[in-house]
């Protein structure tokens, strides 16, 4: 191999770009070795050639080129094994990250394929049963209403919602729920708050920012389709509490497994209707 290489060599020998070498000189990260008095050519030692596998290898590692100049000094281990460490650990953090991704997305995807198989059964009497309402570890706010709502209660939190776990670092990995003190008033659409929760993946850094909810028994029933018939739904369950002699505290959740997320298509909506029992009817 030949002492001196111009930059065209080089470009052909490493296989990189001729524009990649130059941008390199401009910076500082990889500095011909010396220049032609004559024509100002660029000229690359047996040195500069041996970096250029190093400096891609380290950029496929994530290192920015600011730091790889650093290390491709290699006169001290303890630099390079500063840097290594350094790197290290923010690769754990994109893994931690990733994780989290991976498991919402994996939720994300169940719920659908549970709100699918729900539209896909016929038409029939709902199904109302007595279930535990599993404990969800929430992010949660309070939403006051100021003035008579429509039925389609969701787009009144979901944009604070994704503005909250944003800002927090958050990810919501089930269905949104809305709590209402008084499932008639929500019928009525004469509710003036609303409690709101989404279940978000649980880690010693959110402690704080998070609340559990559920962790009881309900009367539970799928409403499908538009919210404005939901009150028939409700009323549907009161007629059966009643017929059973179960008492309803008053209070419902609603947890929205298919809406408008999902669908553009209101006739698809799936809504679970969670009434918790034990405390005085409702009337």
């Amino acid at each position: 191999m030949a002492e001196w290489h111009t930059i065209g060599e080089v470009s052909k020998l490493c296989r990189i770009p001729i524009r990649t070498l130059r941008y390199y000189d401009e910076i500082g990260l990889l500095k011909p070795d010396r220049l032609s008095p004559d024509n100002n050519y660029r000229y690359y030692s047996k040195e500069g050639l041996r970096k250029i596998p190093l400096i891609k290898y380290y950029k496929q590692l994530g290192f920015k080129l600011e730091d790889i100049g650093r290390m491709l000094d290699r006169q001290n281990f303890d630099v390079l094994e500063d840097y290594m460490a350094k790197e290290l650990l923010v690769v754990e953090q994109q893994m931690a990250e990733l994780q989290k991704k991976h498991f919402a997305i994996k939720e994300w995807h169940r719920l659908l394929k549970q709100g699918e198989s729900l539209l896909a059964e016929p038409p029939k009497e709902k199904e109302i049963q007595i279930a535990r309402f599993p404990l969800y570890r929430t992010m949660s706010f309070r939403y006051e209403v100021k003035e008579q709502q429509a039925s389609d209660m969701e787009v009144l939190y979901s944009n604070l919602f994704v503005e909250l776990c944003h800002r927090h670092n958050l990810f919501a990995y089930g269905p949104f729920m809305l709590y209402f003190e008084d499932f008639g008033r929500r019928v009525n659409h004469t509710f003036t708050g609303v409690d709101c929760y989404t279940a978000v993946i649980d880690d010693e850094s959110n402690a704080g920012l998070t609340t559990e909810v559920g962790g009881f028994q309900a009367i539970s029933v799928v409403h499908r389709g538009d919210y404005r018939t939901i009150g028939q739904t409700y009323r549907e369950v009161q007629e059966w509490a009643d017929r059973q002699e179960v008492e309803l505290q008053g209070a419902s959740y609603e947890r929205y497994i298919i809406d408008p997320w999902s669908t553009a298509d209101s006739d698809n909506y799936v809504t679970e209707l969670i009434l918790p029992i034990g405390g005085n009817p409702h009337v």
